[in-house]
């Protein structure tokens, strides 16, 4: 059977200047997150999106940001009944270090690296239960990107992986990546939620006074891929380089850590 990887972010990919407490600039966290489904979930999924638009009133919107509290609540109690796996990505731009010296703070590179992150975790996760390349698509949100050099890079780690990770981007077909404007591909909609409900637990701001938002997060926790332990860490969700160096908030990092999920079942 078929599965697709469908892919979006939340925050900015930008790294040259990053936000403080009183300096503008972009996000100090950077998340990108995948729903992963197969045609079956795919039409139960388009339906229920349908008719949760129906419900709040509200036919379209940009991100998930445009939803109030208790709708975001809703959609995440929904997507949890789906028979989906999600995984994503977190980086504390704080960490980048030397590495974003060598990209000479290149917000492409590091976007296209975070997606290489993620697709590891996928291809990783899809072939422990005995996927093949041949049956694995994925579709990214359309932004103002250089896709050709995203599929060059991609192409470049899967035939010549530099780390053990990387060597699961095999099943991967760089050239079975395409791109959806927003409102294009529905399902889309899946991911970025996914990806916003991840970034409120690092997102700190003046806003919501400094203090995260994790409630999204536990109800879409269980759809997280995880190990053969059911520990998601790693699996479906990466910290990069590790959670240490995410600078959690002591009840974010407990609901990562403490969090168990159904172990994939093998092929």
């Amino acid at each position: 059977m078929p599965f697709t990887v469908y892919i979006d972010e939340s925050g900015d990919a930008g790294i040259k200047k990053v936000r403080n407490e009183t300096t503008p600039g972009s996000s100090p966290y950077f998340v990108v997150a995948a729903a992963v489904m197969q045609p079956a979930t795919e039409r139960i999924a388009t339906k229920r999106l349908e008719a949760f638009k129906n419900e709040i009133g509200k036919k379209s919107w940009k991100h998930a940001t445009d939803f109030s509290h208790p709708n975001k609540v809703y959609f995440a109690r929904r997507l949890s009944e789906l028979h989906v796996r999600l995984f994503a990505v977190i980086s504390n731009k704080a960490t980048l270090g030397e590495y974003a010296a060598r990209i000479d703070g290149d917000s492409q590179k590091f976007y296209n690296k975070c997606v290489e992150y993620l697709l590891e975790r996928v291809c990783s996760y899809l072939s422990v239960i005995g996927a093949a390349e041949e049956n694995v698509s994925v579709v990214l949100e359309r932004r103002n990107h250089d896709y050709d050099a995203m599929l060059r890079y991609l192409l470049k780690v899967r035939e010549n992986p530099l780390h053990s990770e990387a060597k699961s981007l095999t099943l991967l077909n760089p050239f079975s990546i395409t791109t959806r404007a927003k409102g294009e591909e529905p399902l889309l909609e899946y991911a970025d939620f996914v990806a916003h409900a991840v970034f409120q637990c690092v997102n700190k701001t003046k806003a919501n006074h400094f203090i995260p938002e994790r409630r999204y997060f536990e109800e879409i926790s269980k759809r997280f891929a995880g190990d053969k332990s059911g520990r998601i860490i790693n699996v479906g969700i990466k910290c990069i380089h590790d959670i240490g160096s995410l600078d959690l908030d002591a009840d974010v990092k407990d609901v990562f850590v403490r969090t168990r999920v159904m172990p994939p079942l093998r092929g």
